[in-house]
């Protein structure tokens, strides 16, 4: 699925509100890898499924954008 930027950023930002900054990590890492797989048809290998990936909305906007326009 290919969303605009202005989608990309309206779906990220939502999903921020739902993430819990005092949850365990590896959790918070997989649930956000589980949202990028399902919302936007991308499959993450294991070592992209890491809060240093995932951690925050930029990293998630350049891994997203990554998956959807590679080299």
């Amino acid at each position: 699925m290919t969303r605009d930027r202005p989608d990309l950023d309206q779906v990220l930002q939502e999903y921020e509100v739902l993430r819990d900054p005092t949850g365990d990590p590896e959790l918070e890492a997989v649930k956000a890898a589980i949202f990028v797989e399902d919302v936007f048809g991308i499959t993450l290998s294991d070592a992209e499924i890491d809060l240093d990936v995932l951690g925050t909305l930029a990293a998630m906007r350049t891994l997203i954008a990554r998956s959807q326009n590679p080299l």
